[in-house]
């Protein structure tokens, strides 16, 4: 088997690059410089700009006292899943700029929900969780002025199914994608005329208009259903191969103004796709995520083998929190850094929604986030993010990223929050799944 040390001989014995997700087998004789980079025409090209297949699976967290929680109980919670997608990600060709060696691009994802390899529940079945369009709604009012709250703040539940809760209960698809019946009918409740013309005109994310007056579609995920993301640039590895698949700028900007310092705004990182080779060993590599709008960097840990083939394991660990804590990715509230517990980052500036982000069950967070919630049960084997990459050709073999999505609940001047328990409050958490099966054939013939 070829590790680190066998790579720097079969790189000079062959040519050879297999694309993350279709082999190529090239000839002996083909140069590095051409079989490798982004170039149009090449193998690895051709897959790159190929339509790519992921697995995308949802895990939620089913709140069994929602009553009592209204009354300052802490949430008990039931993990209930998987509820399992097939992802197809499409790229489309913006700009080519042979100057700066990069390729501009945007991304589509679609989705389609696989019954099979999700957990049997009928269209009846439903899930609790907290309502993330309320929490969004009252913390886009807390933005307004003070009066607009004390005024209008308890009309703000009649425009969600159930008047008198701050939880959503809804079949599991319906949150995620389809959507939940939200209406903002003025007619009806004449009070909700000043919060229908401001939620027109700042919705949150997670609420879309439809075809029908005054009426919305609640889904956490909507908007990255079917719609373009971006535009992305990433270097194609012309100049420098060892810069192939970095992501150079997103939205069109090289260095971001989210957070607190040149550092930890520049946009950096591989697109997780598409790697360099691993010519030499490497104590971790780096990956940019738009949904987090950041670099994560996850560590080399070992050796493991694939279908028969060496792959370096690289995971995220403990220490990818850390710049929390020298206030790097804090937003700043007043112009002072808030910063979270470890294990927290607020992405309410990146996706313009209330979010935190974690690892799933708060793996690697604060124990003391662990007391808020019960039925939370952080697992390394479970939850961690990893990727596994053959390190001669930089090809991976398999890998998973996994996320958990939190709202912050906080007791407010409005009735149904008057006396609510105030914690971090898991929603659920979701992992994109990567298997290059096709790849190992051919690579177990020429790595070995």
């Amino acid at each position: 088997m070829c590790g680190y040390r066998g790579c720097a001989l079969l790189w000079i014995v062959i040519g050879i690059y297999v694309a993350s997700y279709a082999p190529f087998w090239f000839s002996f004789k083909d140069n590095i410089t051409t079989s490798l980079p982004l170039s149009e025409g090449s193998p690895i090209y051709k897959a790159w700009i190929s339509p790519i297949d992921l697995t995308f699976k949802c895990y939620f967290f089913n709140v069994t006292n929602p009553d009592e929680i209204m009354q300052g109980s802490n949430p008990n919670l039931d993990e209930v899943g998987p509820f399992t997608y097939n992802e197809i990600l499409e790229k489309q060709i913006i700009n080519v700029d042979d100057e700066m060696d990069e390729i501009v691009y945007t991304t589509k994802s679609t989705y389609s929900f696989n019954k099979h390899l999700s957990l049997n529940l009928s269209k009846s079945d439903k899930v609790t969780i907290l309502n993330p369009a309320y929490i969004g709604t009252i913390s886009m009012a807390t933005g307004l002025p003070p009066d607009f709250m004390e005024k209008f703040g308890n009309n703000i539940p009649k425009l969600f199914p159930n008047h008198s809760s701050i939880f959503l209960k809804a079949n599991p698809n319906d949150i995620l994608f389809n959507g939940v019946k939200v209406s903002c009918n003025s007619r009806k409740f004449p009070e909700l005329s000043l919060v229908c013309k401001t939620l027109d005109n700042n919705q949150p994310p997670v609420l879309r208009k439809t075809d029908k007056e005054n009426t919305y579609l609640l889904s956490i995920f909507q908007r990255m259903n079917d719609t373009f993301r971006g535009p992305f640039s990433v270097n194609r590895g012309l100049k420098n191969v060892t810069r192939l698949g970095d992501i150079t700028s997103y939205m069109g900007k090289r260095v971001q103004t989210i957070w607190n310092s040149e550092s930890c705004n520049t946009v950096k990182g591989t697109d997780t796709i598409t790697w360099p080779p691993l010519i030499e060993p490497l104590p971790f590599v780096s990956t940019f995520i738009p949904d987090l709008c950041r670099t994560v960097e996850v560590d080399y840990v070992d050796e493991v083998s694939v279908h028969g083939l060496t792959g370096s394991r690289f995971v995220m660990k403990e220490r990818v929190w850390f710049l929390n804590t020298t206030q790097c990715y804090c937003l700043k509230a007043n112009n002072v850094p808030k910063c979270l517990p470890q294990g927290l980052v607020d992405i309410s500036e990146c996706l313009k929604m209330p979010v935190i982000i974690s690892e799933p069950h708060f793996l690697h967070g604060d124990p003391q986030l662990l007391k808020y919630a019960s039925g939370l049960s952080p697992n390394e084997e479970v939850h961690s993010t990893y990727i596994i990459v053959e390190p001669c050709t930089g090809t991976p073999l398999s890998g998973q990223k996994k996320t958990q999505l939190n709202l912050y609940l906080e007791r407010q001047p409005v009735e149904l929050l008057s006396n609510v328990s105030e914690g971090y409050f898991p929603l659920m958490w979701c992992e994109n799944v990567r298997k290059y099966i096709g790849i190992h054939n051919t690579l177990h013939g020429v790595i070995k």
